[in-house]
C-alpha cells in the first residue's frame, strides 16, 4: 500500500467518523431518552452538543493546523477520541449534562479529525484531482451514514446498549491511528512565521469584501439545507413508529434508504455537473427537495414513504457541494474565508437542527419536525433563487475585457 492511498484513507475514514456518530442520532433518540428519563423532544438536543463540538473543532482546526504537525493534532485526535468513548461506555449512569460533555468532546475530536481529512486532500492531489477527491468523501460519509445506522437498528432489536453502535464508530479511530502511525504526513506549517500577522492584518478587509447580498444568500441557503436535512433524519424513525405503527428496525431504514442511495446520487451528480449548467442543476434539485418533503407529510403508506427515502437520498444530497461550488463563485477569485463562511454556515445548521427540531416536536408532534424540514427546504429554494436572480442581473456590468467575471 503506497503512502498516498494510506493518507487518502485517513481522509475518507476521518469522514466516516463524523457521520458514524451523527447519522444514528435518529435510530438511538428513543434509547437514549428512556435512559435519560425524558421526553424525546427534550433528549433529542443532547445531539446539539455533538454538533457543536463538531463546529468548534472546525474553527480551532483553522489555526492549530498552521501551528502544529499534521502527524501531531491527527494523534492527539483521536487518541482523545477514543478515550471519551471509553469513558461513555464506562460510566455506570449518566444525565444529560455528562452525556452532553461527552457528545461536545467527541464533536471537538470530529472537527479537527474532518479539517485534518481536508488538510491532506488538498495537500496529495493536484487541482485536476482534488474537486474528485473530496466528493469521494462525501461518499465515505454516506457510506458510513447507511452502515452505522443500520448496525444501530440491530442493536436495538437485540435489545443491546445503544452505545455499542457508538464503540463500533470507535474502530475506526483507531484504524486512523495505525495508518498515521505507519504513514509519511505532508507538512502544513507555513515557510513565513510572519505569515500569521500578515493574515490577521487583512481578515477584516476581506470579510467585507465577501459580505454581499448574493454571498449572504448562498450562506444561509447552506445553513437551512442542513437544517432540513438534519431535523428530517432525526426525527423521520419517530414519524414511522407514531404515524404507522412501525417498529424500531423498520423505522430506522429511512435513515439507511437515504443515506445508502445517496453515494449514488453523488456519484451521478458528477457527470451532470459536466453537462448541465450548476445553477440550473441547483434550482432543480432543491425543487426535488421541497416536492419529497411535502410528499412526506400527506403520504399514507410506510412502504411508499421508505421508498420514497432511496430517491430522496438518491437526488437530493449533492445540494450541500453545488450550493458552496456556486456560492464560492460569487467573488472574483474566491477568497478562502468565502470557502471558511460556506462551510461554517453549514456547521451552524447542523449545530441548530437538533434543538430547533425538539422545541417544534416539543408544541406540536413528530410531523411538525417534518414539517420544519419542508419550511426549511422550501426557503431554501427561495434564497438560491434570489442570488441567481441577483447574479444575472449582476452580469450587465461585466468588466469590460474580462468575459464571465462579475463585478461585485
Amino acid at each position: 500500500m503506497t503512502n498516498q492511498i494510506r493518507l487518502t484513507l485517513i481522509a475518507f475514514m476521518s469522514y466516516m467518523v463524523m457521520s458514524g456518530l451523527l447519522t444514528q442520532a435518529g435510530v438511538i433518540l428513543n434509547a437514549i431518552a428512556g435512559q435519560l428519563g425524558l421526553p424525546a423532544a427534550e433528549a433529542v438536543k443532547v445531539f446539539s452538543w455533538l454538533t457543536g463540538g463538531a463546529l468548534v473543532g472546525t474553527c480551532i482546526s483553522m489555526y492549530l493546523y498552521t501551528r502544529f504537525s499534521l502527524g501531531l493534532l491527527l494523534s492527539a485526535t483521536y487518541v482523545t477520541f477514543l478515550l471519551l468513548m471509553g469513558g461513555l461506555y464506562a460510566l455506570p449512569g449518566y444525565g444529560f449534562g455528562i452525556l452532553g460533555a461527552v457528545l461536545f468532546g467527541l464533536g471537538v475530536c470530529c472537527g479537527c479529525g474532518l479539517s485534518g481529512g481536508a488538510v491532506i486532500i488538498s495537500r496529495i492531489y493536484r487541482a485536476q484531482r482534488r474537486a474528485s477527491a473530496f466528493i469521494a468523501t462525501d461518499c465515505s460519509f454516506s457510506a458510513a451514514g447507511y452502515i452505522f445506522p443500520t448496525l444501530a437498528g440491530w442493536l436495538l432489536v437485540q435489545k443491546l446498549d445503544w452505545r455499542l453502535s457508538y464503540i463500533a464508530v470507535a474502530l475506526l479511530a483507531v484504524l486512523i491511528l495505525v495508518l498515521v502511525f505507519t504513514s509519511t504526513l505532508p507538512d502544513t506549517q507555513g515557510a513565513n512565521p510572519h505569515q500569521g500577522a500578515q493574515d490577521s492584518d487583512n481578515a477584516a478587509a476581506q470579510f467585507k469584501r465577501i459580505i454581499t447580498p448574493r454571498v449572504m444568500c448562498f450562506a444561509v441557503g447552506v445553513c437551512l439545507y442542513l437544517i432540513a436535512q438534519t431535523t428530517f433524519l432525526t426525527w423521520a424513525p419517530n414519524y414511522l413508529m407514531v404515524e404507522f405503527s412501525a417498529n424500531q428496525k423498520t423505522a430506522g431504514q429511512i435513515v439507511g434508504n437515504y443515506w445508502g442511495f445517496s453515494i449514488f446520487g453523488l456519484l451521478l451528480s458528477v457527470v451532470l455537473v459536466n453537462m448541465v449548467p450548476t445553477r440550473v442543476m441547483l434550482l432543480t434539485v432543491s425543487s426535488l427537495a421541497v416536492c419529497f418533503t411535502c410528499a412526506f407529510l400527506i403520504l399514507g403508506d410506510l412502504s411508499l414513504f421508505l421508498s420514497l427515502g432511496i430517491a430522496f437520498g438518491l437526488l437530493t444530497t449533492c445540494i450541500y457541494k453545488i450550493a458552496i461550488s456556486v456560492g464560492t463563485q460569487q467573488i472574483t477569485d474566491s477568497p478562502p474565508m468565502l470557502v471558511t463562511l460556506m462551510l461554517f454556515s453549514g456547521s451552524v445548521g447542523s449545530t441548530l437542527a437538533p434543538a430547533l427540531s425538539g422545541m417544534v416536536v416539543a408544541v406540536s408532534d413528530e410531523s411538525g419536525a417534518l414539517m420544519l424540514s419542508f419550511v426549511a427546504f422550501a426557503v431554501m429554494l427561495i434564497m438560491f433563487t434570489i442570488a441567481v436572480v441577483l447574479e444575472k442581473r449582476k452580469e450587465k456590468l461585466i468588466m469590460p475585457g474580462t468575459p464571465g467575471i462579475i463585478k461585485s
